[in-house]
């Protein structure tokens, strides 16, 4: 799982007291895990299930930019699709898809976007910490 919040460049995990979301091993991060990649390519920062990844001044803007490139991606999908999140190698080697919601999707997305208008208001930055 992934928790994403308001921290500093001291702390790798989220500050608990303050607003969090949460990304797993599912739909939603793997549709918008091309965009994680493109955004590690800018910053040096990959937002990953298992790592960590830490946003504040210049790095804010291109974080703000994928959240806009994930709205308009999520925006022309129908109400619901489905995305594939790996491969299942037993009993038959198969890729395996996950319906998602877009409801949902912009809603995370939403909250998200709240989480980076509040880090800058606060003067923190963001913080992506996987378990």
């Amino acid at each position: 799982m992934l928790q994403i919040g308001l921290g500093t460049s001291a702390s790798p995990i989220p500050h608990s007291d303050q607003p969090l979301l949460f990304l797993n091993n599912d739909g939603y991060y793997w549709f918008l895990h091309p965009l994680f990649t493109q955004l590690a390519e800018q910053t040096g920062q990959y937002i990953d299930l298992y790592g960590n990844a830490y946003f504040e001044g210049t790095n804010i803007s291109p974080l703000q930019e994928v959240l806009t490139q994930a709205r308009q991606q999520v925006e022309n999908q129908p109400g619901t699709w489905h995305v594939s999140i790996g491969f299942q190698t037993h009993p038959e080697y198969k890729e395996v898809f996950e319906e998602v919601n877009r409801a949902t999707f912009l809603q995370m997305l939403n909250q998200w976007n709240s989480l980076v208008k509040l880090a800058q208001q606060r003067n923190h930055g963001i913080v992506c910490w996987g378990d």
